[in-house]
């Protein structure tokens, strides 16, 4: 999940005013004394921007997970994830992918009523850009509910360039079980794989 503050600050100065000289000469008259200089304006210092938020990590442990396509006549999508907290840090906007280190533009704010509002742009090679927009309502941490909105243009094959609406639930059950690893997700009929060995990496990679 994507993590990005921003750390500039801005100054503004003001340019200060110089008069310009001006001798006007005439017969029978003195020379017209030069304008005194302005004073330059003082600096203006605008307040630096506020970092951006960042989202708290899911608690480790296994997961449940429901997502729906808005549309669909498809039924919603069961699956249970078992994460840890280097696990955490690799797993893209989702929460069940790794495709977070492919979304170099993210932004995180933390809105007034608790909520957190997102929005992250992605480049996933030949499937195109995706941009997402979403948000989360409840504890991130252990209870949410997420819902997505993302646009993907530029894929190679035609049909995935398209606008998905998503809704993804979220509640943490417990522990991972004695013989689950981080990464491992399973599927209704106990159909069980791991991200991990699916995209050929290390955990911590």
């Amino acid at each position: 999940m994507p993590r990005n503050p921003l750390n500039h600050r801005w100054f503004l100065y003001a340019a200060p005013v110089v008069a310009g000289l001006s001798l006007l000469t005439a017969c029978g008259k003195k020379e017209k004394a030069p304008e005194p200089e302005a004073t330059p304006a003082a600096a203006v210092v605008e307040a630096p921007p506020k970092p951006m938020d960042v989202l708290p990590l899911r608690k480790p442990g296994l997961w449940d997970m429901t997502m729906s396509e808005e549309g669909s006549e498809s039924q919603a999508q069961t699956m249970q994830i078992c994460i840890d907290a280097a696990t955490e840090k690799q797993l893209g906007i989702t929460g069940t992918d790794l495709n977070g280190d492919r979304c170099q533009k993210n932004t995180v704010s933390h809105l007034e009523d608790g909520s957190w509002g997102i929005l992250a742009e992605c480049n996933m090679g030949t499937g195109g850009m995706m941009e997402i927009s979403g948000k989360i309502v409840g504890d991130y941490t252990s209870n949410y509910t997420m819902t997505l909105r993302s646009q993907t243009t530029g894929a190679a094959v035609p049909h995935m360039n398209r606008v998905v609406n998503m809704t993804i639930l979220s509640k943490r059950l417990g522990a991972c079980k004695a013989e689950q690893k981080p990464g491992d997700v399973i599927l209704p009929g106990d159909v069980t794989f791991n991200l991990f060995d699916m995209a050929g990496k290390e955990p911590g990679q």
